[in-house]
């Protein structure tokens, strides 16, 4: 005699809270996926592109460069305020006060048991700063004039390193944080992450604001941040994208 098939229990757990040790999967989906491939690709390009003919002191990007650093000190000289804000913004995310800022994001993180996302931060930190260096050594444009009363070293203008730190640490800490506080049902992470997303471009901005760079070091050294981000997310956003899920479940 066959025994009738017993109706589900509403009460029963969940297969993975039958089995805790189970692995989490990671949230990302291909879609997600190739568009982080191609934006890489986009940027990877656009900071070649951009370096060679920095380099090779293209006529196209000096013309542009003139013309759109006459255009905004034209506006901002004038005033004056934009300048003096767009100092106070040089001066707060120097790379003494960036260093803290992405120290602080690490040690945070690891506390809260997202090592993964902490190492993710500090590779983005490391790679950002000697991509920068390296190439304001070899490269050695001049900045803009004027620009020896803030910047003494005025043979380091490409790339801007305030542009690219604005994208790799306080843009993609940002994310972070906005991904995070999503895990965690926390509105004020995710606040907090996105007003993080928007300032980073804005450090870039300040540069041309206050006479420092060229705006070719600015989107130049946006698009090799860009590349350094999502270089190393795409290598390891598999074990940071588990400890989003984990977190859902604290």
């Amino acid at each position: 005699m066959q025994t009738p098939p017993q109706a589900p229990d509403p009460q029963a757990p969940e297969p993975r809270e039958r089995n805790p040790q189970a692995p989490d999967r990671p949230p990302a989906t291909p879609r997600a996926h190739r568009a982080a491939v191609a934006g890489l690709v986009s940027a990877a390009v656009l900071a070649t592109l951009i370096t060679w003919a920095v380099i090779s002191e293209g006529q196209a990007v000096l013309s542009f460069d003139q013309r759109l650093t006459e255009l905004v000190r034209g506006w901002a000289d004038p005033l004056g305020w934009p300048v003096e804000v767009a100092h106070a913004i040089g001066m707060a995310t120097a790379p003494l006060p960036s260093t803290v800022v992405t120290v602080i994001a690490v040690v945070t993180l690891v506390a809260i048991h997202r090592p993964a996302a902490a190492l993710l931060v500090a590779m983005c930190g490391l790679l950002g700063v000697t991509v920068a260096e390296t190439l304001k050594s070899l490269v050695g444009r001049l900045r803009p004039p004027g620009a020896e009363q803030y910047e003494p070293d005025v043979l380091r203008s490409y790339p801007s390193g305030h542009a690219m730190a604005g994208i790799y640490v306080y843009l993609f800490i940002g994310i972070v944080l906005v991904l995070l506080g999503r895990a965690l049902g926390r509105s004020w992470l995710v606040a907090a992450g996105w007003a993080l997303v928007g300032f980073g471009p804005l450090i870039g901005v300040s540069r041309l604001v206050l006479g420092v760079h060229w705006p070719s070091d600015v989107v130049g050294g946006w698009a090799l941040a860009a590349t350094v981000v999502l270089a190393l997310s795409l290598l390891f956003w598999h074990p940071v994208a588990r400890g989003w899920a984990s977190a859902e479940d604290n």
